[in-house]
């Protein structure tokens, strides 16, 4: 590892629950460090929509199918990767960007 140079990203998360206010704060932050949002819940609906599925259903579905919230997760990550000053607004149940911190 020595001599190998990790790059520092600037990245913030925002988890919780749906409506626990994690969009606003999110755009609070933009707004005042010009940072792009990245919002996985955009991704869940278009997976939803691709199933024909509701947002309640597909929440449903996920519950059923664990290996799809880790593809979720997972989108977070690969954003993470090839962005910086970044804000990851999401519900996430681990940490997707372990590097990050």
């Amino acid at each position: 590892m020595r001599g190998r140079r990790i790059e520092k990203k600037h990245i913030i998360t925002i988890a919780g629950d749906h409506a626990s206010g994690q969009g606003t704060l999110s755009n609070k932050l933009k707004e005042k460090l010009g940072y792009e949002i990245y919002r996985n819940g955009q991704y869940v609906r278009k997976l939803a929509s691709d199933k024909g599925m509701t947002i309640s259903e597909f929440q449903v579905y996920l519950d059923e199918h664990p290996e799809l919230d880790r593809e979720i997760e997972k989108s977070a990550t690969i954003y993470a990767d090839n962005h910086d000053n970044l804000i990851i607004d999401a519900k996430l149940r681990m940490v997707c960007c372990a590097r990050i911190f």
